[in-house]
């Protein structure tokens, strides 16, 4: 025979149960610190972007892919300079933002260098006080760099700015005017590589411009002062020199978040946006501004498409 006490204490039981898996029920899942585990849990994202077509692919890329991990998230895109975004940043009006490693520590007062972990390390150091960090870079870097024709490229032998400082003398520069008196450009130049742009034959061009790839693509200049993933240099198959003895600071694409963020999104937040930042690489990132800037596609339309191709949606 049945104990009653047994069955008054086994009936409690199974309407505990009942009341917790109703809806109304008085308890629910208590989840574990920083790894919020529904989407009524998760914090809200407002990820904001600087005010160029680049910034806003790689924010864009961060919204589709937090979104289909259960975030929602509110665009603020073409926000503006650093001077801007940064300040946007600490007063919560943005919590998540892409950033390049050297341009922020440049902001934010912290040591850069060409080894793109000891200058996020300098980073995390120099935010905290701001209530900001970073997550994992991505292997995309946007730099100031050089580049030459393919064509140029194989005559010479080009793949390093040590090899180009060995033919120097024997092609023309395009650089822009700010170029001279600078320490990561004509100075550095000279420093580093022992290149002496005052000795060669130099060409009036802007920086970072399609008139540069432009008169590289016809031959009125053989070496352009470029940016790394401007969409020209697939445009025109473009070389970019590897700067081979760090002229330039590390300059790769990385999430900048609020603290509040990161500690609210816990694991799923910076898992996803880090798998974003591992398969983002300049080639893929030059492929997306081109989509963007020259064939002028939908910023929404590309970065679905690529996310997809990645297999990260």
């Amino acid at each position: 025979m049945r104990n009653p006490r047994m069955l008054a204490v086994g009936a409690a039981v199974l309407a505990l149960l009942v009341s917790a898996c109703t809806p109304g029920g008085s308890e629910s899942p208590n989840p574990s610190s920083g790894s919020p585990s529904t989407p009524a849990e998760l914090p809200s994202v407002i990820v904001g972007s600087a005010d160029f077509d680049e910034s806003a692919i790689v924010a864009e890329l961060y919204a589709q892919a937090l979104e289909a991990a259960g975030f929602e998230v509110e665009r603020n895109l073409y926000l503006g300079p650093r001077e801007t975004t940064l300040p946007a940043m600490e007063s919560g009006d943005i919590n998540l933002m892409p950033e390049y490693l050297g341009g922020l520590a440049d902001g934010a007062g912290a040591e850069s260098s060409a080894d793109p972990d000891e200058t996020s390390a300098n980073l995390t150091d120099a935010l905290v006080d701001r209530g900001l960090q970073v997550l994992a870079h991505s292997p995309a870097s946007d730099s100031d760099g050089f580049a030459v024709t393919a064509e140029t490229a194989e005559e010479f032998s080009l793949v390093t700015m040590t090899d180009l400082a060995g033919v120097a003398d024997q092609l023309i520069w395009g650089v822009p005017p700010e170029c001279f008196g600078r320490e990561l450009c004509e100075l550095g130049l000279n420093e580093v590589y022992g290149i002496d742009l005052n000795a060669l034959t130099v060409e009036n061009v802007g920086a970072c411009s399609p008139a540069t790839a432009e008169a590289l693509d016809a031959g009125a200049i053989q070496v352009g002062r470029v940016c790394t993933t401007q969409p020209q240099i697939a445009l025109y198959n473009l070389v970019v020199l590897e700067d081979d003895q760090g002229l330039n600071p590390a300059q790769n694409l990385v999430p900048l978040v609020t603290t509040e963020l990161a500690e609210a999104g816990g694991d799923l937040l910076a898992s996803t946006l880090n798998a974003v930042s591992e398969h983002l690489t300049s080639e893929e990132l030059i492929g997306l501004n081109l989509q963007v800037t020259v064939d002028q596609e939908d910023i929404a339309e590309v970065c679905q498409a690529w996310l997809e191709g990645q297999g990260l949606l």
